[in-house]
């Protein structure tokens, strides 16, 4: 155990010396406050309805005087459209044929609130032959800051795992990496001491990062159960871009093709419909970022959260069984 955590220190005193580690255990935090001053902009958007086409055109024509319109078959249509990461209401006629606004329940208020005057007017216009109901569909934050966050939490444990990588490059840059066959310490604990820094930071940086963002309300022993799991996956990567890369240039290189992938499955998941994910099931950052945006809405249960969690675990042993015999032959 001494060995592992002399390990550890070692790591984190070559992190805190080099200024690129440093500038990425600190740029997530940057990003935290950046993140915070943008969302209030998001406020100043148009506001937009999605409405049902077969609506009539009347109704149509009085939306549009209000904002942008855009026009829908039928209401399962709308819902989609609304659950999308910008505010937008629906509009549409409930079973019992009164006109209904659809909101997804994280718009600033003036979406709803302009819906329902617009239905008032209408109403007073038609001498109250129409009438409304505001139908919730699901959540309280904007998506601005849900999605942002849980994007940050997965861009920590990457970077997590890109310290892990660029101390290993700094090792064989040094030599130190061909005194482990002769010192009395293991694989194993080399391994294992390495990996320390790629799950602690990342812990840190993201319960600072919530609380910049005013989210330690969420359940944190979520969060944190998944921020584990995920740092596995970005070990692996760490491992594999330290044993790949003979100097820091090159593990720049590889560190961008990383970031593609992260960027991938992170706007994978944000734009695509839900019937269309299956797409993105090979990526562990996939159910990552999934698990991390549920917990953050507090909407996630810890049933799904444990499906996520699988999921991670299982493609992330995947890629290690596919990359083990390279990390294995770069160690030794």
């Amino acid at each position: 155990m001494l060995r592992v955590m002399s390990i550890f220190e070692r790591d984190l005193k070559s992190s805190i010396r080099d200024n690129m580690l440093l500038y990425m255990m600190i740029i997530p935090l940057l990003l935290a406050f950046g993140l915070k001053l943008f969302i209030p902009s998001a406020n100043t958007l148009t506001v937009k309805f999605a409405i049902d086409k077969s609506l009539d055109k009347e109704v149509i024509e009085t939306f549009k005087k209000y904002g942008e319109v855009e026009l829908y078959d039928n209401k399962d249509k709308i819902i989609q459209r609304v659950n999308k990461m910008d505010d937008i209401a629906g509009i549409t006629l409930n079973e019992k044929g009164l006109l209904e606004a659809v909101i997804e329940g994280n718009e600033q208020k003036e979406t709803p609130g302009m819906a329902k005057m617009i239905i008032k007017n209408i109403n007073r216009n038609d001498k109250g032959d129409i009438n409304f109901i505001i139908s919730n569909i699901g959540y309280k934050m904007s998506p601005v800051a849900s999605i942002g966050s849980a994007s940050l939490i997965i861009v920590s444990i990457m970077l997590g795992g890109m310290i892990i990588g660029f101390n290993i490059i700094e090792e064989k840059e040094n030599s130190t990496l061909n005194a482990l066959t002769v010192s009395p310490m293991n694989r194993k604990e080399f391994i294992v001491g390495k990996s320390i820094i790629g799950v602690i930071i990342p812990i840190i940086q993201s319960l600072l990062m919530l609380w910049i963002l005013d989210l330690f309300h969420v359940n944190i022993f979520m969060i944190l159960v998944l921020i584990i799991s995920s740092s596995l996956i970005a070990i692996v990567l760490g491992f594999l871009i330290g044993v790949l890369s003979n100097n820091q240039i090159a593990g720049i290189a590889n560190m961008k093709g990383l970031m593609i992938l992260v960027s991938a499955s992170i706007l994978g998941a944000v734009l695509l419909d839900s019937s269309k994910h299956f797409l993105l099931y090979w990526s562990p950052l996939y159910w990552s970022f999934m698990g991390l945006h549920g917990a953050i809405l507090e909407i996630i249960t810890w049933s799904k959260l444990g499906i996520n969690v699988l999921g991670t675990l299982i493609t992330t042993n995947i890629i290690f069984l596919v990359a083990k015999k390279k990390i294995r032959k770069g160690l030794s």
